[in-house]
């Protein structure tokens, strides 16, 4: 008995196989995680569903279960740029960035005259302010975050933050609103 069940896993297996890892690819799930996601599939339907289905039903099946590992799998390795607190790398960084966002000319070379004289304030700050100041201001993190990154309790991030602003209000003057 268990030797007939291992023969239609097997038979199952090697009939879908192939079409499940084209579509794998079509769903653009990474070379390096597509064996896994197909195999991630095949366990979840034997587990779960009949093995004597017709074939129709038995691909719909494995299909569904396929694009739902595909998305998991997607979620589990998705990548998000990083800003460090290091100095030189998160001004450079945010610099970069800031300069894909407009789009008027005379607007790109205001606001890089703009975010580099911003940029060297900060840089020039206390080594707490500076911390608020990036991850606050240029990533802008909520107090939550930045609380739990930094192991400071709520009233101490807000404060540094309030200092932080007045003191980049006074270096700048009114023409930035911060």
């Amino acid at each position: 008995m268990q030797q007939d069940e291992d023969m239609l896993l097997q038979s199952i297996y090697e009939e879908y196989q192939g079409t499940l890892r084209r579509i794998a690819r079509a769903l653009n799930v990474p070379n390096m995680e597509l064996e896994d996601v197909v195999q991630e599939t095949f366990i979840a339907y034997f587990r779960k569903y009949s093995l004597t289905w017709s074939p129709t039903r038995k691909k719909a099946m494995l299909v569904k279960i396929l694009k739902g590992k595909a998305i998991d799998c997607l979620r589990k390795n998705g990548r998000y740029e990083k800003v460090s607190l290091d100095e030189e790398n998160s001004v450079r960084c945010i610099e970069m960035l800031t300069t894909y966002v407009v789009t008027d000319p005379i607007d790109i070379i205001i606001s890089e005259e703009a975010i580099q004289r911003i940029t060297t304030e900060i840089a020039n700050m206390r080594q707490e302010w500076k911390e608020m100041a990036v991850l606050y201001f240029l990533e802008q993190r909520t107090i939550p975050e930045i609380c739990e990154m930094l192991e400071i309790p709520g009233t101490v991030c807000r404060s540094r933050i309030y200092r932080t602003r007045m003191c980049l209000k006074k270096i700048l003057g009114p023409k930035y609103d911060i």
